[in-house]
């Protein structure tokens, strides 16, 4: 049959409907193999994930740590909030979190299963402060520092702080102090300092004692402190050095313990306090690390308000829920790597690093930890 000009003739093909469908199927066969190809060159969500909570002292260097493990294990994300030692602690008894951090170490009789003490770096605690016109290097002490959060000394310009500072001039205005509203392993740091003055006369808590005096403020965690020190003229507070650095704030230089001089909070000086204390005769992870106290270590040098901090992790994690055996060898990985390639991220920020002798202790407690009796790799 003859075609009729400007006519489309269809010769034994295939039907329109059927090429159509084709072109689909080869579409999203196509698709499907670059989603696959991407997936394989780009992996996505990370396949283990751990949590934990706790000490804000530590946060600065645990988020560094966190972040410089997870660029050599993209498989692996760690997740740590920062709310405080005594909430870590809490969670951590309630297994809400795979590991907790904090600064005050419980007594092991205290948690429900067998638990790992493990000093994970060593930080320092600064006396910062809001004074208009006056620069970092205040001196006080912990007789005077006492008597301020006590509400005792009130003024700036009381006698028993102008005595310590040489004829600095200082204003005559109402000093505020800063504390801790949060139960708190920096608290406990301070008050192991202030008892030393020996005119505190509460125990050493993550607690601030509701019955010291003054006109004050309280912060929930170590950045809230910082910026209510900030924000307050004529303020002092507690604040962990790293805070204290990131934050810009004025410090005092702290009297030492042989009353030889005044000492400022310096990675040097920090490193100074574990150096000439005795770390020699320190309990295992297993055993009660409460006890244990790097305040007013002698040497002129020391930086007075220095302390352990810690990781707690069961020794047995199987009894932590939805724990898995892949989650169970990161979890050990990522707290070896804390006490060994982490120590030099620690020192950026001016954690003092772990003496060998510690590492030693610690070594021997990650070697101990297990997944349903199977010891786990190193």
């Amino acid at each position: 049959m003859a075609s009729v000009p400007g006519q489309i003739v269809r010769r034994g093909g295939i039907s329109r409907t059927i090429f159509i469908i084709s072109l689909v199927v080869v579409a999203v066969v196509a698709g499907l193999g670059g989603y696959f190809t991407n997936a394989f060159l780009h992996p996505g969500v990370p396949t283990i994930e751990l949590n934990g909570d706790g000490s804000t002292l530590v946060y600065p260097v645990l988020s560094a740590w966190t972040s410089n493990y997870n660029k050599l294990h993209t498989n692996v994300q760690i997740n740590y909030q920062p709310v405080g030692s005594g909430t870590g602690v809490t969670d951590f008894t309630n297994k809400v979190v795979d590991f907790a951090g904090t600064d005050a170490a419980p007594v092991p009789s205290s948690l429900p299963n067998v638990t790992l003490t493990i000093p994970e770096t060593i930080g320092a605690v600064t006396l910062a402060y809001n004074i208009p016109g006056v620069q970092t290097g205040l001196h006080l002490n912990e007789t005077v520092a006492a008597e301020i959060f006590n509400g005792n000394i009130s003024k700036w310009n009381d006698p028993a702080i102008m005595a310590l500072n040489n004829g600095l001039s200082l204003p005559p205005n109402t000093i505020t102090t800063v504390h801790r509203s949060d139960s708190s392993g920096t608290t406990f740091i301070i008050e192991g300092y202030l008892i030393k003055s020996g005119i505190w006369k509460y125990p050493q808590s993550k607690s601030w004692p509701s019955a010291a005096g003054g006109t004050f403020l309280a912060g929930l965690g170590n950045q809230a402190v910082a910026t209510d020190i900030l924000t307050t003229p004529y303020s002092m507070g507690y604040v962990e050095v790293a805070y204290s650095l990131q934050n810009n704030m004025n410090v005092a230089f702290v009297q030492n313990k042989d009353r030889s001089s005044f000492v400022e909070p310096t990675l040097a000086n920090i490193t100074a306090a574990v150096s000439n204390a005795d770390v020699n005769s320190l309990p295992t992870g297993l055993h009660d690390w409460s006890g244990v106290s790097l305040i007013l270590e002698p040497g002129a040098n020391s930086y007075p308000i220095v302390s352990f901090t810690y990781i707690l992790v069961y020794q047995q994690l199987n009894v932590r829920p939805l724990m898995t055996l892949d989650k169970a060898k990161a979890l050990v990985d990522f707290i070896w790597y804390m006490v060994h390639e982490g120590q030099s991220a620690g020192a950026s920020l001016d954690y003092a690093t772990l003496p060998q002798s510690i590492v030693t202790i610690d070594e021997t407690s990650i070697k101990s930890i297990t997944y349903n009796g199977q010891s786990l790799p190193t």
